[in-house]
């Protein structure tokens, strides 16, 4: 889930002239690539998404109540399966879902299927988490709670994942969701049969050796390679990430030339997320379609780049093609 409780990251600063005129070009890249290339889903490779929400109870529901009054209105069922149409999406994680999801994701089993989710430190969250896995969610997450990453209710998550043997999506953001990152490793060695899928601002700003934590959720500028997040995807085969969000995209776009290096170096632990929560899937105000566009300025390896549109999420899901 994004920042605040909505459906889109924001920062905690205001934008300053440089970055508001940098977003504004990419913006502008964005809607003229997207006009050129990728006006539809038929003219771009197909992807699997591994992270959106729908509304604040897990949704699909129809009309349903935004999360926040920031959030904006909801998402139509039509307008959700439409902005996943429009960026070539085969197959859609569904997080933080809940029976109603479960029910409406069975519909097309092979586009649709879910993650289940529960605040960690509220009475009965193990339980309720455990329902939803017997019920057909093949994760848990995305996590984000009040909590410290390595706390007793986290453990108790990462045990129920490695009982029922599935991934669980960590939402990390120092002083706010699962706090002290820089300990997290313990946790993937204390499970080494857990996949843990790292996200979100403090996992991709640790991808520079050189991060302070008062160099802000988005910063900016060159990347030296040896981050946290860069030296666990390389040290632990159960770490994995996806690039979901304003802080996947920035990890992409802040310094392409360490992006590309990073994601081919780490090309077998990525995968393509979108947590967008537009209503079309295109255009310059879509995540996703930005994101698209940021992967296709990499110009990657056609092997490396399908891997992260979809090959590394179906071995990692043991997803059946849609």
């Amino acid at each position: 889930m994004n920042d605040s409780n909505s459906n889109v990251e924001h920062g905690r600063s205001a934008m300053s002239r440089r970055d508001f005129i940098s977003t504004a070009s990419l913006a502008a890249m964005t809607l003229a690539l997207t006009k050129a290339k990728a006006a539809t889903a038929s003219a771009q490779a197909p992807l699997i998404d591994i992270h959106m929400h729908q509304n604040a109870g897990g949704g699909p529901v129809e009309a349903s109540p935004a999360a926040t009054p920031k959030a904006g209105p909801a998402r139509s069922n039509d307008e959700f399966i439409l902005h996943q149409k429009n960026i070539a999406a085969v197959t859609t994680v569904l997080l933080g879902s809940n029976e109603k999801t479960l029910e409406w994701a069975k519909q097309e089993p092979a586009r649709w299927v879910c993650f289940c989710r529960a605040p960690v430190n509220t009475p009965g969250a193990r339980g309720k988490m455990e329902a939803l896995l017997k019920k057909g969610a093949i994760g848990i997450g995305e996590l984000k709670d009040n909590v410290a990453c390595d706390c007793p209710e986290m453990v108790q998550t990462a045990e129920l994942a490695k009982e029922y043997n599935v991934p669980m999506m960590i939402h990390f953001e120092d002083g706010a969701w699962n706090d002290g990152y820089s300990r997290f490793h313990k946790m993937v060695e204390k499970f080494p049969t857990v996949n843990f899928i790292g996200h979100a601002q403090t996992f991709w700003a640790n991808v520079n050796k050189d991060y302070k934590s008062d160099g802000g959720l988005y910063p900016k500028g060159k990347v030296t390679a040896g981050g946290l997040t860069d030296r666990w995807l390389a040290d632990y085969p159960n770490l994995y990430c996806d690039l979901s969000a304003g802080s996947g995209n920035n990890g992409l776009m802040r310094d392409p030339e360490f992006a590309k290096a990073f994601v081919t170096r780490h090309q077998d632990k990525i995968m393509f997320g979108s947590d967008c929560s537009c209503k079309t899937g295109v255009g310059p105000t879509c995540i996703s379609a930005t994101k698209r566009v940021a992967i296709d300025q990499l110009q990657l390896d056609e092997k490396v780049r399908t891997k992260i549109l979809q090959g590394n999420a179906r071995k990692l899901l043991k997803l059946k093609s849609a």
